[in-house]
């Protein structure tokens, strides 16, 4: 499997706030009609690193939620956000991982509390 440089963040409480308004506003924006990337670029996100997170996230979760709940495929996906077809197949294998990495943490955290 390949292995990626994930960034997992504790969000402080106006991180956090700032992340939710910048997600609704780039799947509103996409809504709308724009492409991912003028979605991302109109919001206004100061922290370079906040809004790179934030970007990584949202990608992941359109892939989850119109691929995965809404089969549609990659290709379709990729012409309606106007991004390369191997930007939206990298970010879904982030995305794997990141759920199995979740998973195995979460597995490890439990085998080992209950020993």
């Amino acid at each position: 499997m390949t292995d990626f440089n994930f960034v997992f963040k504790d969000y402080s409480e106006e991180e956090s706030k700032i992340y939710e308004k910048a997600m609704k506003e780039i799947i509103q924006n996409i809504k709308d009609g724009m492409s991912f990337r003028e979605a991302v670029d109109s919001v206004d996100v100061k922290d370079n690193e906040l809004k790179s997170l934030i970007e990584d996230d949202a990608l992941k979760i359109l892939i989850a939620e119109l691929c995965y709940v809404s089969k549609i495929p990659f290709e379709e996906l990729a012409n309606m956000l106007k991004l390369p077809l191997d930007t939206i197949r990298t970010a879904n294998l982030e995305m794997l991982e990141d759920v199995n990495l979740t998973l195995n943490n979460t597995f490890n955290k439990k085998r080992s509390g209950n020993a």
